[in-house]
């Protein structure tokens, strides 16, 4: 039996996200068609809540955030309790101080 993760993936042209059920094997694609548009849809994990099509300043968040490598993982940055994650940013303003503080969690430096 294949355990599988339902995963969100965002189209940023519709400004929204839509869920794939994956098979939970090494990895899952980074990337999708969006079926509504056809353009890229990008891989946001199990965690992803999207906001609503309308709420523009949390869509140019998610941008932004996504755009310096994080994509709503999980952050644990103490490693004594592994259920201790930081929360994501409420705003924008937020956002740019996190991705400075959490840089060394972001996708990119994953490479």
């Amino acid at each position: 039996m294949i355990n599988e993760y339902a995963m969100s993936y965002v189209c940023f042209e519709c400004c929204k996200s839509f869920m794939r059920q994956l098979p939970k094997p090494e990895r899952n694609p980074e990337t999708m068609t969006c079926p509504d548009c056809g353009n890229h849809s990008y891989n946001f994990g199990r965690h992803f809540k999207p906001p609503k099509k309308s709420d523009k300043k949390q869509w140019d968040k998610i941008r932004f955030l996504f755009k310096h490598g994080f994509r709503f993982q999980k952050i644990r940055n103490n490693p004594d309790n592994y259920y201790d994650t930081v929360p994501f940013p409420k705003t924008l303003e937020q956002a740019k101080e996190f991705v400075v503080k959490y840089k060394k969690f972001s996708i990119e430096s994953w490479a």
